[in-house]
């Protein structure tokens, strides 16, 4: 898993991608609901430059522990003179996995501290941006409303009763700036 989380992370800067290759890179920081990360994101250019599709990878964090998300992104674009605006899709599995505590109630109204693991499933995502192009680099800015799943436990035992549990569901913003090259 760390060698294809390197290779993701360095893929678009080994393909130092232009427009006249059909290869572009995404470096960039970000604001993950009112979190600091980063990514790298590599996108083969199709259909007349109007479709993208690559690999991407980010360091963020969701709940003071560390995140990992690993995705493939989707751009359609159209380039007018240095701007592009393009609409942006992912879809992806976000790599976390830490041990939670929560506080249960039982059904004879008693509180209990249980223990168990938060695991990522996958995620979803949807957005818009803009990129700005100067020679060989450029600018872009992007908004991303993404989706997570998260697994629990199905069930817990307390006091020989059972808490049951689904998939937990969470919602972020992602406010994205970088270089694409």
């Amino acid at each position: 898993m760390k060698t294809i989380l390197w290779i993701l992370l360095f893929l678009p800067l080994l393909s130092w991608g232009q427009e006249s290759k059909l290869v572009n890179g995404f470096a960039y920081l970000m604001l993950h609901d009112s979190k600091f990360g980063g990514g790298v994101i590599g996108n083969v250019n199709l259909l007349n430059d109007h479709i993208g599709l690559g690999p991407g990878v980010e360091l963020t964090s969701y709940d003071g522990h560390l995140m990992v998300p690993v995705f493939a992104d989707l751009k359609i674009k159209n380039r007018f003179g240095i701007t592009e605006p393009y609409l942006a899709g992912q879809f992806g599995r976000n790599s976390y996995n830490v041990a939670h505590k929560d506080m249960i109630a039982a059904t004879d109204g008693t509180q209990h501290e249980i223990e168990y693991n938060l695991t990522g499933k996958f995620f979803y995502g949807a957005g818009a941006g803009i990129m700005f192009h100067l020679k060989n680099v450029g600018l872009f800015a992007s908004y991303i409303y993404r989706g997570y799943k998260y697994s629990r436990p199905d069930a817990i035992n307390i006091n020989e009763q059972q808490v049951k549990f689904g998939n937990l569901s969470v919602n972020a913003h992602l406010f994205i700036v970088g270089v694409v090259f």
